[in-house]
């Protein structure tokens, strides 16, 4: 693992939490985010304070925190961007003039193909830097903030997928963060990270099947409130979403056995979310602008309706929930990852795809 700083950009759950997990082990962190307050309020504290299940709880210090991309990265061989995907974008924007050959820049996570899109992104803001680019499939934590320099982790994942672009730059970026970030497997390639999130089964059908609690404005646990019907939606999905592995030749486990996975459980798919100790106390959303919704259809499950359309592979059940989650949410929904946004030419082939998406 590297010994220089480690950029964290994003101050939210995961930022927070990586953050300060990694100080816990004795690595100099420090934090940008847009947000002033909370800038202000980490640099007072002097750190995070983490608790629950983690391996490495307590009081993580921060070099600093600040509002200045060009201050957070200086120095710093290791750049993890974790950000709701809606920024990833604007951030590959603002991180493209001041980086520079070597260092490493880990998306955590990355939704769908979103790894091509930060590429086109940096590409596009004439970034001339030879830096290596990784994606994860999904967070090694999921926590809550309490109050800002204070968070609960829930629970803390044995393992998750790492991509990177190109796949040649894989060797480098494992010297760079292992064994600290051994939970993560590196997997070929961008389409099987793009199928590789369990976050596009778990969440926009379910959520769409709360409505009506969602609106009443009732409490809920959101994992282990879940009944029947909504797994039964969530399989149908996953049906489609290995339909699509099968016509790329990704193997991936179902969502069962993928989550049973991650988080060292036994059981059916109900059995272990109703019981989830991970989950407990992760309440159900207040609206229907929510990320399930507003992050997992435009960018997550699009990009697995892109991968299906190119493979000739028929997603309805993708394709409803996408239509009732737009046409419920409204103007308020990006545009997400389109073949436009991608970078993709409408008529582009299977072999192409696959090949651009090796790097």
């Amino acid at each position: 693992m590297t010994n220089k700083p480690i950029a964290i950009i994003g101050a939210g759950n995961g930022g927070q939490t990586t953050a300060a997990w990694l100080s816990n082990q004795g690595y100099q962190t420090r934090i940008f985010d847009v947000m002033e307050d909370t800038v202000a309020k980490l640099n007072e504290l002097g750190g995070v304070n983490i608790y629950g299940n983690t391996d490495f709880p307590g009081f993580g210090k921060i070099q600093f925190a600040t509002t200045d991309i060009a201050k957070a990265i200086d120095g710093c061989e290791v750049i993890f961007i974790i950000l709701p995907e809606i920024y990833h974008v604007s951030i590959a924007q603002k991180l493209a003039p001041h980086l520079v050959d070597g260092q490493i820049v880990v998306i955590d996570p990355v939704s769908g193909l979103g790894i091509l899109a930060f590429k086109k992104a940096l590409a596009e803001a004439g970034c001339k830097a030879d830096i290596s680019l990784a994606a994860t499939s999904t967070l090694l934590f999921a926590a809550r903030i309490q109050t800002t320099g204070d968070v609960f982790v829930t629970g803390q994942k044995t393992e998750l997928s790492i991509v990177a672009i190109p796949n040649s730059k894989r060797e480098i970026i494992k010297e760079a963060i292992y064994p600290v970030f051994s939970q993560h497997h590196f997997i070929d390639n961008s389409i099987q990270l793009a199928l590789d999130n369990l976050n596009l089964i778990f969440h926009p059908g379910p959520t769409l099947l709360y409505t009506a609690q969602i609106e009443k404005g009732e409490k809920f646990n959101y994992y282990n409130d879940m009944v029947p019907s909504q797994i039964t939606l969530m399989k149908a999905l996953d049906q489609e979403r290995m339909a699509i592995c099968a016509a790329y030749g990704v193997k991936l486990p179902d969502a069962e056995a993928a989550f049973a996975l991650e988080y060292s459980y036994e059981g059916d798919l109900y059995t272990m979310l109703k019981n989830a100790e991970c989950y407990k106390g992760i309440m159900g959303p207040n609206s229907l602008q929510v990320r399930y919704l507003l992050e997992d259809v435009p960018f997550s499950l699009r990009s697995v309706q892109i991968l299906g359309k190119i493979a000739k592979v028929p997603t309805p059940v993708i394709d409803s929930i996408c239509t009732i989650g737009e046409a419920l949410v409204g103007d308020v929904m990006a545009e997400g990852y389109t073949m436009e946004a991608l970078g993709l030419s409408e008529d582009i082939g299977f072999d192409e795809f696959v090949a651009l998406c090796n790097g």
